[in-house]
């Protein structure tokens, strides 16, 4: 069987999880074939053609597209698991609670503790943050991703209001064999956005979606008092190491 290499792998991964968990080769040492098959199962729900049975046939092209993209990148990552064999859990220390959790036992309702991580020394977007602190298992943060990314408004959409792009321009860019490149990267390609509209759309995505703090919360992680600790100490963290990522958007990434 053909070794699958890691910027193959990388590529799949982008596909199943989206690029906002700043994927790179620290990211491959946590992978999980219970995360991966998460992560799957919830985007097929999402763009399987049989959702889109009577929409047009360019949407239907489209989400047929989209869907063969996604079972190879399935695909692929389970063979760099295989390959890997890193199907057996990683041995990681157990650490003590972040704080006591009897102090907050009426606020929080008890989690089971997670594996703790060391922090990698770079900037994190919170949900990775709360990862490696052993506060949450990959499959929450992979939950939270899906739920956050589900709501955020379409980027192709918010180009047509604005004037930059036409209804023919999205369909060139959907129809644009661009491999597993995204909406945006597809736009430049074709030349019909530059990259200061890519990323001026990007940055309103994000403003536009719900924090995936409030997801957390929601789900019982962790209280909003618990939420701004930890929003405070990501900051220190990511000001610490924000030598060189200084066009990333993380200080105030919930």
């Amino acid at each position: 069987m053909p070794q699958v290499t890691e910027a193959e792998v990388l590529s799949a991964c982008r596909t199943l999880f989206g690029a906002e968990l700043h994927l790179n080769k620290g990211f491959l040492t946590y992978l999980q074939a219970s995360g991966v098959r998460s992560a799957y199962r919830k985007k097929a729900k999402v763009i399987h053609p049989d959702r889109f049975s009577v929409s047009s046939s360019t949407i239907k092209t489209k989400q047929l597209r989209l869907f063969q993209d996604l079972n190879q990148a399935h695909q692929t990552v389970q063979s760099y698991l295989k390959q890997k064999n890193i199907f057996t859990p990683t041995a990681f220390t157990q650490s003590s609670p972040a704080y006591s959790q009897s102090s907050h036992r009426r606020q929080d309702p008890p989690r089971q503790q997670h594996w703790t991580r060391q922090l990698p020394s770079r900037p994190l977007q919170f949900g990775l943050f709360l990862y490696y602190l052993g506060i949450i298992p990959f499959h929450g943060l992979v939950n939270a991703v899906t739920w956050q990314r589900q709501q955020r408004p379409v980027m192709g959409e918010i180009a047509r209001r604005w004037g930059w792009l036409n209804e023919e321009n999205i369909r060139q860019i959907i129809n644009h064999r661009g491999g597993q490149n995204k909406f945006g990267e597809r736009a430049e390609q074709l030349g019909l956005l530059n990259s200061l509209q890519v990323g001026t759309l990007l940055f309103h995505q994000r403003t536009k979606q719900k924090q995936i703090g409030d997801y957390f919360v929601a789900q019982g992680f962790f209280n909003e008092a618990r939420l701004q600790q930890l929003l405070a100490q990501l900051a220190e963290h990511n000001r610490t190491y924000r030598q060189g990522f200084s066009r990333h958007f993380y200080y105030f990434h919930r």
